[in-house]
């Protein structure tokens, strides 16, 4: 194990293991009521430990938020992405919480698996069978996000598809950008079908699963969202332009 990863291992570990006593000691418990018993962090703990996890998500380009010790919807859509990748799959195994398994896949994490290898040293791909998106500059990894793209039936219709294909960063429109079609706002959008197909961001979803924010399940009508934070930044790590955009390749099966 690496001496950086060994180390943020120790410090999240210890954490974990000692809790509110540890920190009582230090005289911050009022500050800082840390984890469970059990060791696990999820949606709403604060704290020492939550800061290791963001700092880690951080070094592994999984999370481009703050880190402040509050685990909110930024940090668990961040750990939504890892486990994805991880776990191989679109729905991971307690998606919700991180406890020993993921902490020890936190020390030794797999890389995400290039679907094209030779696409070009800057690009990106929106990966449809893990609701992942992976941005590669100069050939290596920058940033990594949860998505939520297409649900071919929503409440309000089916036959809603992100479509599969190599297409380019077209155009970035900052703030909010009113949806003509279908209501509501898309956040700092950067378009890569016409104006009808972006990546996009969205608020916080209310609940793990639903159709809207970015939950963990396809949702959209077509677009690929990503969470807000994500979104603010997006457009800093591609070129954009209809004819030397970076390349966007979606791919995976429609659902």
């Amino acid at each position: 194990m690496a001496h950086g990863a060994r180390r943020w291992l120790a410090g999240l570990g210890a954490i974990a293991a000692v809790g509110v006593t540890a920190a009582g000691q230090a005289g911050t418990a009022s500050a800082a009521v840390m984890v469970p018993a059990s060791g696990l962090l999820h949606l709403g703990s604060h704290g020492a430990a939550v800061k290791s996890l963001q700092q880690r998500l951080a070094a592994l380009h999984y999370y481009p938020g703050k880190i402040d010790g509050k685990f909110g919807w930024a940090t668990m859509e961040a750990v939504w992405a890892f486990k994805e990748i991880q776990s191989g799959k679109r729905t991971p195994r307690h998606p919700n919480i991180v406890g020993a398994a993921m902490r020890r896949q936190l020390a030794h994490p797999k890389l995400p698996r290039a679907h094209k290898p030779h696409g070009g040293a800057w690009r990106v791909e929106v990966n449809k069978n893990l609701e992942v998106l992976v941005v590669y500059r100069h050939g290596k990894i920058t940033l990594i996000s949860h998505v939520s793209t297409a649900a071919y039936n929503r409440p309000d219709g089916s036959g809603w598809i992100t479509p599969n294909g190599r297409y380019r960063a077209r155009e970035y429109l900052a703030g909010a950008i009113p949806d003509s079609t279908f209501g509501g706002f898309l956040y700092n959008p950067v378009f890569f079908i016409g104006r009808s197909y972006a990546i996009h961001g969205m608020p916080n979803p209310t609940s793990t699963f639903g159709y809207d924010g970015v939950p963990l399940n396809p949702a959209s009508h077509g677009c690929v969202r990503v969470p807000m934070d994500v979104s603010r930044i997006f457009h800093r790590y591609v070129r954009i332009g209809v004819l030397h955009g970076t390349p966007i390749y979606v791919f995976g099966r429609y659902n």
